[in-house]
């Protein structure tokens, strides 16, 4: 397993994040002089399953702008020589292979995508995201993988974290803009209800900072998705410990779109459930431990559906 990467150089993620075509736009509010007919010769032409269902600005783009907070692992990282890395990253390529585009990550504060999408700086949202109601009232959502968010304290210290309730209290870290403050906060309030202290939620704006919390003795814990939790305590040098027995808030990780963009959203969960079924998808999830966390069926929208994990 990679050992957790240090904070990386800006000038290298802008290399990086270059376009793979000078002087192309945003996919998702790009145009193009190439004559229709050029696009239809490419829809031909494209022996990609799905190029000639995707919509014609990306077409003719030929790429799809990622949004994304690239600093977690293992979902999407860079690694210490600036390439990218993550089993998040190795899925999008199997994706790239049904779609006939390749995507062009962007990375950004997690807590600035959103609003990104919004403005159409970003075609999709991909990176660790969970999926909720309050979420899919305004975009849509295509779940890819079982979520649910696990516990890492310093290692070595009793915690007296056993249950939820042992959360009280106590002061948790948390990067600022994920579900994971949203849930202390509400969990807080019920520890005032039922006549405890409220949880000191302490947010940051990055993963490494929230650790760096926990090892100086500021916060007593910090609350990740479980699949980062346990990598970051796998590869602190033993400085780190994911809390036992204890995970909450069971979701979805999905793919965010605006809801205006139908016609991409439905392309994309055709190859999630592509990937799903040809068995490249359980094979990165294998190689990378979380196979127990995969699903069978990708859906759009699966809160609202009634779908549970």
């Amino acid at each position: 397993m990679r050992s957790t990467p240090k904070s990386r150089n800006p000038r290298k993620a802008a290399l990086l994040a270059l376009p793979m075509v000078a002087g192309l736009l945003l996919a998702g509010c790009s145009s193009s002089d190439a004559p229709k007919e050029d696009v239809q010769a490419e829809a031909a032409t494209n022996s990609a399953p799905l190029f000639a269902e995707l919509p014609e600005a990306v077409q003719k783009a030929g790429t799809i702008q990622i949004g994304s907070a690239i600093d977690y692992p293992p979902f999407e990282y860079y690694e210490e020589n600036g390439d990218l890395a993550g089993f998040e990253y190795e899925l999008s390529k199997e994706l790239e292979k049904q779609l006939g585009v390749s995507f062009k990550w962007n990375n950004a504060s997690f807590d600035t995508l959103l609003p990104a999408l919004t403005t159409k700086r970003y075609d999709i949202i991909f990176g660790a995201v969970n999926d909720t109601k309050e979420r899919e009232e305004s975009f849509d959502m295509i779940s890819y993988l079982q979520s649910s968010q696990g516990l890492v304290s310093k290692a070595g210290v009793d915690t007296g974290i056993k249950t939820v309730e042992d959360l009280c209290g106590k002061s948790i870290a948390a990067v600022r803009g994920g579900i994971q403050p949203q849930y202390l906060e509400e969990r807080s309030k019920v520890c005032v209800t039922d006549g405890m202290k409220p949880i000191e939620v302490l947010t940051f704006d990055g993963n490494s900072q929230e650790q760096l919390a926990v090892k100086q003795g500021r916060a007593v814990a910090m609350l990740e998705n479980y699949p980062t939790a346990a990598y970051f305590a796998k590869n602190s040098e033993g400085s780190l410990e994911v809390v036992p027995d204890l995970q909450v808030e069971k979701r979805f990780f999905s793919m965010v779109l605006s809801k205006e963009q139908t016609e991409l959203r439905d392309v994309l969960q055709k190859g999630w459930q592509a990937i799903i079924d040809d068995g490249s998808y359980d094979e990165i999830l294998k190689k990378w431990d979380l196979d127990a966390i995969g699903i069978k069926t990708s859906v759009v929208n699966p809160v609202s559906e009634g779908i549970e994990p």
